[in-house]
Order: C-alpha cells, then sequence, then structure tokens
C-alpha cells in the first residue's frame, strides 16, 4: 500500500547538533492537536516528553512509536529480558495518565517513519523524536500546507492506528465523563419544567410552591428538548452496558443485573416520551399568546380598535390570552408532575447505571504490548 500526497510551502531542513524540528517545538503551547510519529523515544532525557506533558488539557495528543528490541520471537532469556526493560520503560515514559489528559499511545512494531506535527506545522524526515537525534546528522522536511496537514491527520493518522496497538485494550474515562454529562443534561431538564409550574417563594425559606394564579411558561422547545436529553442519554446508556460487557468478559451473572438496569432505564425513556405528548401539555406548550392577541384585535376588536381605543383593545385581548394560558395551566399541572416525577426516577436509575460502571476497572493495559 502507497498513498501519496504533492505538497507545497515546505522547506528543507539538513540538521546537525541540534533537532532539526525545533520549529515545531515551538508551537507546542499553542497547539489544539499534537501528533508524533517514531522508530524510538530517548531512554535517558525526559526533555521532549516533557514538552508534551506542559501542553494544555484541551490539546489532543497523538503518540505513534515502534520499540527498538521488542521483536516477534527471542532466541534466549538476554534478548528478552533486554526487550521486557525497554518495553517497561516505554510504558512508563509514555503512561497516558503522565502524558496528558487527551493523550492516545499507540505501538506499531513495524513503524520506522517520522512526523512531527502540530495542527499549523509538521516536520517529515528522519529525525525520531528523541533528544540524541540531535547528534546525528538528519534531513526533513518542514510544512505548514493546511491540505498537507489536513492528509496526514485524516488520511495517514486512522490508516496508522487501525493497525498498531493501543497503549489500552479499552479505557472507558470519557465515556464516564460522558455519562456524568448526560446525566446532568437529565437532571437540568427535569429542574426546567418544575419552573415552569412552580414559582420559588424567598419569603418562606427559599421553598417552591404552586401559585394557582400562576400562567405556565411552557414551550415546546422544552418539550422537544426534554425528548432530545432522554434519547441521548439513552444512547450513552447503550455505550456502557457493551462497556461492562467488554470489562466483565461477558459475565452472565453480571450482565443479567446489569439488562434489567438498562430495561429500567429504556422502559422509563419510553413513558417520559409517552407523557411528554399528553395533550394538556401539546396545548400549552404551542399556545402563542402574542398570535393570539394578533388575530383578536384583526378579528374581534376590528371595529373597535380605533386609535383613541387601540390599548384598550390590546388590554383586552391580553387579559383572555392569560386566561386561556391559566385554564391550560391548571389542566397540564397534573400531568407535568407526573412527567417530573418519571424524569426524577430516571435520574435515580441512571446515577445507579453510572455508578456500576465507576466502580469497575475502566481501563486495561494492553497485554499483548509486552510478549516476552
Amino acid at each position: 500500500m502507497k498513498k501519496e500526497f504533492k505538497t507545497k510551502d515546505a522547506k528543507f531542513v539538513y540538521s546537525k547538533k541540534e533537532l532539526g524540528y525545533q520549529e515545531v517545538l515551538d508551537r507546542f503551547e499553542e497547539a489544539y492537536e499534537i501528533t508524533i510519529v517514531t522508530y524510538n523515544i530517548s531512554e535517558r532525557q525526559i526533555d521532549l516528553i516533557n514538552a508534551l506533558k506542559r501542553v494544555g488539557d484541551y490539546c489532543l495528543i497523538n503518540v505513534i512509536t515502534n520499540i527498538p528490541s521488542r521483536w516477534e520471537n527471542y532466541y534466549g532469556d538476554t534478548f528478552s529480558e533486554k526487550a521486557k526493560q525497554k518495553i517497561n520503560l516505554y510504558m512508563t515514559k509514555l503512561n497516558p495518565e503522565k502524558l496528558g489528559l487527551n493523550s492516545v499511545v499507540f505501538f506499531d512494531f513495524s513503524n520506522h517513519g517520522k512526523i512531527i506535527m502540530t495542527d499549523s506545522i509538521a516536520y517529515v524526515g528522519s529525525a525520531n523524536y528523541s533528544e540524541e537525534s540531535s547528534n546525528n546528522t538528519e534531513f526533513g522536511f518542514i510544512i505548514e500546507d493546511k491540505e498537507f496537514l489536513e492528509f496526514i491527520r485524516k488520511e495517514l493518522l486512522p490508516d496508522l492506528k487501525s493497525t498498531a496497538i493501543p497503549y489500552y485494550e479499552y479505557d472507558y474515562t470519557s465515556l464516564l465523563l460522558e455519562a456524568n454529562v448526560a446525566l446532568s443534561a437529565v437532571f437540568n431538564i427535569k429542574n426546567e419544567l418544575y419552573e415552569r409550574f412552580y414559582r420559588l417563594h424567598d419569603g418562606m425559606g427559599e421553598k417552591w410552591y404552586y401559585d394557582v394564579e400562576y400562567a405556565s411558561t411552557l414551550t415546546e422547545f422544552t418539550l422537544n428538548k426534554i425528548m432530545d436529553i432522554t434519547r441521548e442519554a439513552c444512547k450513552v446508556a447503550n455505550d456502557i452496558y457493551d462497556a461492562i460487557d467488554v470489562i466483565s468478559k461477558s459475565d452472565d451473572d453480571e450482565m443479567i443485573a446489569i439488562n434489567d438496569l438498562y430495561e429500567d432505564l429504556l422502559d422509563l425513556s419510553s413513558r417520559i416520551e409517552e407523557i411528554r405528548g399528553f395533550d394538556s401539555l401539546i396545548e400549552l406548550s404551542e399556545f402563542d399568546s402574542n398570535e393570539y392577541i394578533n388575530k383578536a384585535l384583526e378579528q374581534d376588536h376590528s371595529l373597535e380598535a380605533y386609535e383613541e381605543n387601540l390599548q384598550k383593545c390590546i388590554d383586552s385581548a391580553l387579559e383572555e390570552a392569560q386566561g386561556i394560558v391559566w385554564e391550560l395551566t391548571h389542566k397540564a399541572k397534573d400531568d407535568a408532575d407526573v412527567l417530573i416525577k418519571e424524569l426524577q426516577k430516571y435520574c435515580d436509575k441512571y446515577a445507579v447505571y453510572i455508578e456500576n460502571l465507576r466502580k469497575r476497572k475502566i481501563k486495561r493495559v494492553n497485554t499483548s504490548i509486552d510478549n516476552t
């Protein structure tokens, strides 16, 4: 297989007694993505590794490296012991937890290519991402061609990662974060719905209460958002189900319990969707007071709404609209209470579901890296 790209805006670099990609290193701290493809890293020096650690947590770090001395087969304990020491060194220095919050590390034991790159500049050449490269005679190109950088990012990187071995066999840290965000979103939309029907009384110790004179401000947007958020939470719940299946190695007893929780969430989601579609809530959310007032002025008050009497007609139409909203609010209140209650049940069940993932070992180092 071969991939080609004709580039422009490239500068040839010959380096000796210094790193040929220093220009790229100088842009690390302003980068949103850094990619390192190398044959090796330094065993003794740490400056280049520290350069990665210093970038912000917002920066995605991709590292793909070989491990010299790591072979498919070893003929004698001397070779396997040497490989084990080298593998342990690489695993320690490139531990994603120490490297950066958004770092991903892969090992490609056929790789001999070298790329040091940010989202604005790249070095492609003979120099490894190691301090020792500054002692060698190295050749390469510094490239700022945006189309070429995009080619590396979208064409080359996915191909390299697809055949490389990831540092972690699995890592569900981001999934756990995503699940907590989903739970927070459901909780917030439940509170938003509650505040559409209840008012806060400062004089009652900041207690919420239902005011019979209060007209709800429920909108179609809020009702639609309820379904969008719960559906998205269910998608994340499905990912959690798959993650626990992997972690537990499809243990039947564990998966039966998880399946029951998952089914409960789906049932609650269906129940929420059903209640959200009740006529009382739909009618309230779709009623447009401004539209009603304009229509009333055009039809019912058109003969009366002359200049001197216009404000009186507007006030009359407004009072009529408020009366309709008030009636719709009282009609929808019981259904809204049921919907709020079901959303709270969903939150409680979802929290238990997340905890089931949290208490497990959510990341596992890939055992196929160390083959000694």
